[in-house]
């Protein structure tokens, strides 16, 4: 019967530890909570074929490396005259902020130079020229050409909506050789205020 006790002791410690530490990690603040549901609109479109792909070759990165970043991608809409745009209001979780943000650009390399590729933003009054970001990445080079756009979605004063032109040198070899429009993806890392 001691043996009984002392296992229903240990148990509810257990337990107690466990219900701190969850309502400790809820005790986190974000800007915005991630109420994807709610805030889905009912005429959302499934994501492009090149999003889902590269989000499922980001994911198995992840996992091989035990990575425990949280990723997010979004898909562009139209903006005016040839420009995909994003809203800045990126959603997080409690207890998340934002560590990088970057635009996707997928080409085929075979018709396209990457070298000529440059990402205008139009939604700013610098209408600031965007490089290719050549650093190692988790995402898989299949996912398309990176350009970091971290500094123009995180930033305070930033506009509602960040918008891009893709600049080439050769306009109709990019029509041919854009698989996908580009696409937004976020990741985040775990952080406290305490």
């Amino acid at each position: 019967m001691a043996y009984v006790s002392s296992l229903c002791l240990h148990w509810g410690m257990v337990c107690s530890v466990f219900a701190l530490v969850f309502a400790q990690d809820s005790s986190w603040d974000c800007r915005d909570r991630d109420d994807i549901l709610r805030d889905a609109p009912a005429d959302a479109s499934a994501p492009s074929d090149c999003t889902l792909d590269c989000t499922a070759r980001t994911y198995r990165a992840v996992l091989e490396l035990h990575n425990r970043l949280t990723i997010r991608f979004r898909d562009s809409h139209a903006g005016e005259a040839e420009d995909f745009c994003w809203s800045t209001r990126i959603k997080c979780s409690p207890g998340q902020r934002l560590q990088n943000a970057f635009i996707l650009l997928p080409v085929d390399l075979s018709v396209v130079d990457r070298e000529s590729l440059r990402l205008q933003i139009v939604s700013e009054t610098n209408g600031a020229t965007l490089h290719q970001h050549a650093e190692s990445s988790l995402f898989p080079s299949e996912c398309g050409l990176r350009f970091d756009v971290t500094e123009h979605v995180g930033a305070k004063d930033r506009q509602e909506t960040l918008c891009v032109k893709i600049i080439t040198q050769d306009q109709s070899t990019l029509e041919s050789g854009l698989m996908c429009p580009p696409f937004l993806v976020t990741t985040w890392e775990k952080w406290s205020q305490g």
